[in-house]
């Protein structure tokens, strides 16, 4: 069973219920919590580049709640012509993501350790 919640901001999540919360509002606030924890590790990570500034790229990326990540990073569908155009970001954010695993803190949100997730994240700069 695949689960989604959507963080406006720039992240949706993806996840098997392997452990699932008591009830529904619970598990909504375990999955944002997961959410966010990713998205600002990534960002703490992330430098823009230099004349890089009021742009954004979404990079889908799959973890365990262990931390680990599952595959390799790609930009999000729909954002491969620009990300071509802008080598320079998008290297940039798949060093951030790179440089920021493994993910820390998940497992103590509720994160089962073989739980795997899918995020988008858009960097904007």
């Amino acid at each position: 069973m695949i689960r989604t919640f959507f963080i406006f901001a720039a992240i949706s999540l993806a996840a098997p219920a392997l452990a699932q919360p008591a009830t529904p509002e619970e598990y909504a606030k375990q999955t944002q919590a997961i959410a966010i924890r990713v998205q600002q590790q990534l960002m703490a990570c992330w430098t823009v580049p230099e004349g890089e500034e009021n742009e954004r790229l979404a990079v889908d990326i799959g973890f365990f709640g262990a931390g680990a990540l599952d595959g390799v990073p790609v930009v999000a569908l729909g954002m491969e012509k620009f990300a071509s155009k802008r080598p320079l970001l998008t290297e940039s954010v798949m060093e951030a993501i790179a440089g920021c695993v493994p993910f820390e803190g998940l497992e103590a949100l509720g994160a089962g350790a073989e739980e795997r997730f899918a995020v988008t994240i858009t960097f904007q700069s």
